[in-house]
This record gives C-alpha cells, sequence and structure tokens, in this order.
C-alpha cells in the first residue's frame, strides 16, 4: 500500500493556514477507503491539531520535523528521535559561551514547553509575539533554567553567528540535524531549527510505513525542511510554490497549495476524479463547526496586538459573525445608497450590529426601501476572563466562565427600533455568545483593572468561542416567542408582569405593543387593559 505524507505550511494549509471544505471531503472519503494519508511538519502536536480538525485521521503523523511519531487522535508520542546526552551538552555549551538565547523546547513536568530568557525577548520576538495565549511559552530569568527538563529541540531566529560556524558545531558528526530556512509567513524572519541527528521527516516517514506496513512512499513539500522526505520518497511532489531547491529535487511539481492540489492528486492517483467527488454528498457542517470555522477566517484577516486578532473589543465579534451569516467575501461591504451593507445575498441585506440597535435607525430606513434585511445582534451570555503577560504571550490566569445576560438588556434594544418591529421586512436574530475576555497587560501581575492608568496600559478584547443560541424572529411574528403561556383574554400590565416573573416584563409588554402582537382595548380602573391581537390568533 501506499503512504501520502505531506508537509503543512505552504503545502496542504493554503495562505491562510486552513484546509478547504471540498479538500477535507477529499481527504476524509480517502481515508475512510483506507488510503493511507498522513503529515509530516515542523509544528508540535498542540500547534497542528487545531488546523486539522476537519480532518479524520488514523495514520501516525510526524511533528518537529521528526523528532515525533504521534497519534494524530490525542498527540501521544509513538516514537522519539531525541537528543543524545554528549550533543545535549554540546548545544548548551555552545550557547552559554556564546550568549545566544535559544527558544528551548522541552518536557518539564510531563508538559511541553517552550522556554526563553526573559530579558532577551527581542531575540525571540517574531516568535513570541504571535502565540499570545500560547500555554507552553515559559519565560525565564536564567540560563540554567532556560535548559531544564528534558530538551529535544532549539531554534535560533534571525541569528546574528556566522551560519558556517553554525552548521560546524551543529553537524552531523556531532549528533545534530538542522534546518535553516525562511519562515513560510514571514519571508523576512530567518529559522536556525536544531534537532537529533536520528530526527528528520524522511526517517520518521521511515518508521510509519514499518508501522502501517506501507510499500510504497508518497512525499508532498515547499520547503527547505521537506528536502530529505522528497528525496527519499518513492515519488516526491512539490506544489508549485515550492522553493527553488525543492523543485529540482521532485520527481513532480503540481498546483499550488490554495488550489487544493495534494488532495487533488490523491484523489485521482486512486481513480476518484474531483468532479466525480463534487457530486457525492457531504455531510454538512454543524452549526458550532460553521462558527468556529467563521472564527478561524475572521481573525486571519483581523489583525492587531502582536500579529493576534484586533485590540477593539466589537472588532472580532463582528468579523466572525459576518464570515458565519455570509461567509463570501464577494458579498461582503456592499454600498446601499449612500451607506454599506456589512453583506447581501438571496437572502437580501445583512447588517451585524455589535453595539447597540438604535444606531441602526437611519440605516434601516435605508435598507427596508432597497430588500429584506436582517439584523444580527449579538449578546454575551457567558464569558471568562484570561489574563496575559502582554511582553512575553503567557498566560497568567483563567476565571471560571459565568452567567451575564441580562433579559433587560435585549428587550431594552428591542425597544430602541421599536417603529421596525411591525415591519414585516425586517427579521432579528439575537445571536446569545459565548466569549472570553483577553486582559494583556505587561509583567506578571494581574492588572487592577479599576485603577484609570492601569486600564491605559492593558489591551482588552474579546473572542466569541461559541454562539451558545440563536434566537431568529422574523418580524412581526417572530415576537411571539416573548408572549407568556395562558395569558388570559384581557389583561393587565400587573397581571402580564406576573405570568413572565422576570424585572424586564414591563419593557417586554412594550416591545410587544410596538409590533403589533398586543393591543390595548380598554381601561380598568385606572389601569389599561390588554389582548393579544387578531393577528397572532389568526397565525
Amino acid at each position: 500500500m501506499t503512504l501520502y505524507a505531506t508537509d503543512l505550511d505552504g503545502t496542504l494549509l493554503r495562505s491562510d493556514k486552513s484546509i478547504s471544505d471540498e479538500s477535507a471531503q477529499l481527504l476524509n472519503r480517502l481515508t475512510d477507503d483506507g488510503v493511507l494519508f498522513t503529515f509530516a511538519t515542523a509544528r508540535s502536536y498542540s500547534s497542528a491539531s487545531p488546523l486539522l480538525k476537519k480532518l479524520r485521521l488514523t495514520c501516525p503523523a510526524v511533528t518537529f520535523n521528526g523528532v515525533f511519531v504521534v497519534d494524530p487522535k490525542d498527540g501521544r508520542h509513538i516514537v522519539e528521535n531525541n537528543f543524545t546526552g554528549s550533543a545535549l551538552a554540546i548545544a548548551v555549551d555552545y550557547f552559554n559561551r556564546n550568549d545566544l538565547a535559544p527558544l528551548v523546547y522541552s518536557y518539564i513536568d510531563g508538559r511541553e514547553r517552550v522556554s526563553f530568557l526573559r530579558d532577551r525577548l527581542s531575540d525571540v520576538y517574531g516568535y513570541v509575539s504571535t502565540r499570545q495565549g500560547d500555554q507552553r511559552l515559559r519565560p525565564v530569568k536564567t540560563r540554567e533554567e532556560l535548559f531544564q527538563g528534558r530538551v529535544f529541540y532549539f531554534t535560533l531566529l534571525d541569528p546574528r553567528t556566522d551560519i558556517a560556524e553554525l552548521d560546524s558545531v551543529f553537524s552531523r558528526e556531532n549528533g545534530f540535524a538542522v534546518n535553516f530556512m525562511p519562515d513560510t509567513y514571514n519571508k523576512d524572519e530567518i529559522w536556525y531549527e536544531i534537532f537529533s541527528v536520528n530526527a528528520s521527516k524522511a526517517s520518521a516517514l521511515l518508521q510509519v510505513m514499518e508501522i502501517t506496513r506501507a510499500d510504497r512512499l508518497v512525499c508532498f513539500g515547499d520547503n527547505n525542511n521537506d528536502l530529505s522526505m522528497i528525496r527519499s520518497a518513492d515519488t516526491g511532489i512539490a506544489v508549485s510554490n515550492a522553493c527553488d531547491e525543492l523543485k529540482a529535487a521532485a520527481d513532480i511539481v503540481i498546483g499550488s497549495n490554495d488550489e487544493g492540489a495534494v488532495p487533488r492528486f490523491i484523489a485521482e492517483e486512486n481513480g476518484q476524479s474531483v468532479s466525480e467527488q463534487k457530486t457525492k454528498a457531504a455531510a454538512p457542517l454543524t452549526d458550532k463547526e460553521r462558527f468556529s470555522q467563521a472564527l478561524s477566517n475572521a481573525m486571519t484577516r483581523v489583525r492587531g496586538m502582536h500579529g493576534s486578532v484586533g485590540t477593539q473589543n466589537e472588532k472580532l465579534i463582528h468579523a466572525a459573525l459576518k464570515n458565519y451569516y455570509a461567509p463570501y467575501s464577494d458579498d461582503q461591504e456592499i454600498r446601499i445608497g449612500k451607506y454599506f451593507a456589512d453583506a447581501v445575498n438571496e437572502d437580501g441585506i445583512f447588517e451585524i450590529q455589535t453595539r447597540h440597535l438604535y444606531a441602526l435607525k437611519e440605516k434601516l430606513e435605508a435598507f427596508t426601501e432597497a430588500s429584506r434585511v436582517t439584523v444580527v445582534h449579538p449578546i454575551e451570555v457567558r464569558t471568562r476572563t484570561v489574563y496575559v503577560n502582554s511582553d512575553t504571550g503567557e498566560v497568567l490566569e483563567e476565571t471560571p466562565f459565568r452567567n451575564m445576560f441580562r433579559k433587560l438588556a435585549m428587550f431594552e434594544e428591542l425597544y430602541s427600533i421599536r417603529k421596525f418591529l411591525s415591519d414585516s421586512r425586517v427579521t432579528i436574530i439575537i445571536a446569545r455568545l459565548k466569549t472570553e475576555r483577553r486582559v494583556a497587560y505587561p509583567g506578571d501581575k494581574i492588572p487592577d483593572l479599576r485603577s484609570r492608568s492601569v486600564r491605559k496600559k492593558a489591551q482588552i478584547f474579546r473572542i466569541p468561542l461559541e454562539i451558545v443560541e440563536e434566537i431568529r424572529m422574523p418580524l412581526p411574528g417572530g415576537l411571539r416567542v416573548f408572549l407568556p403561556e395562558e395569558l388570559p383574554d384581557t389583561f393587565t400590565k400587573a397581571e402580564f408582569c406576573k405570568l413572565t416573573k422576570e424585572p424586564a416584563s414591563s419593557l417586554r409588554l412594550e416591545v410587544l405593543r410596538a409590533a403589533g402582537l398586543i393591543v390595548q382595548v380598554g381601561t380598568q380602573g385606572r389601569k389599561y387593559v390588554y389582548s393579544v391581537s387578531e393577528e397572532v390568533h389568526n397565525g
């Protein structure tokens, strides 16, 4: 049998670090049919696995350029190719004598950690600054702490030392293998990676072949660290965006990573054309999977602190919801008169309003004249706070999730656009969200946000984690969900509030009145008497 092994970044993954639905469906169908498929990456398992959630992987995979062969389901190490004691001693001695400050990958108390010298953050900033919240990060004060644990990998970023000198120290004779190349996503940043001479993508894949009893190896890659497996494979394949050296070593050059060339090649070699695959029904994504995908797409586009998500509280929430409800970029940011709509598709205009709904009044006037309008309004119902050291990216504390949904706030928002609550051209979607508030602040202490000076230094932003519930209300009939059960034929406000049993009862009544679902029919002394409208009874 053939084992198909692919690099991830720049090869299987698109430029936004994602896998298209079409590619995922192709690969899942192939693996379900018994095709042996795996990946070989320089990434750690914890870094790679979130990017591969769409795939049903079963074959052992290769991480850290061949240091580990892992179970793709849980990251358990099946094979380890670690430094020898003498090689590790040579490396530590060289780093200390030359005052170098590498990233040091190790296992400490059973946990994978990435250690770096706190006072040499500038030496590793390109790595640390883009990994806010990575719980592996371990800033240390001393060189003794830097090399603690079971060390298995080193990385020097943009090394100022002569590369020829590094190569002479970290040679195969001394027990090392190295990888020297620009970062896939930031070509201006050079990585010099150091690992055991017994580790390479090629040697690790030969171990996977033995485990899976494969007798043919087909490898896909794009960069220098893929050379060993491309050269040792029965068929070595470069994607069209690969570096020149890899293309020269490959047997075949196929399309690019953004074209899904890897899964297409495997499908066609196994007699399944892409066109045939498209006609086969695939299981639709769940709402949770769709939202996770929308959030992932939004996070690649919303940039901010240290190359991570934006610092404005609503920015990422807005982007994620826009990708969830109207996922195609050609549909987004469409001009309607003097306004821009967040999205326009066959269902009409979509407008995501993360702040107060009353701010939409003028837009809604214009939009409802042009088309049906769906207004999406997110409300946080569960949240937690994560405190992060903004200098190092280390997570300092995570609070438990707490409930925070207030019905009063929802009815206040609906009442603020009461003019439109009876308009059948409008649909309101209340997206109840589970969120995370991330507080990034310099240093290792939890900031006291009651202090104005502290708040000025802090960067606070919210990450939407999940849509807990979606309340979809085509107006005006959709507001019937707020009619309490067992309403008598006629009732006063006090009787209505007694049935609803909530602080927002009076405002709920006014929302239903504005929508025409409840009407005033008389008085009872000084009290007004209400009834459910005929339209509700007839509907």
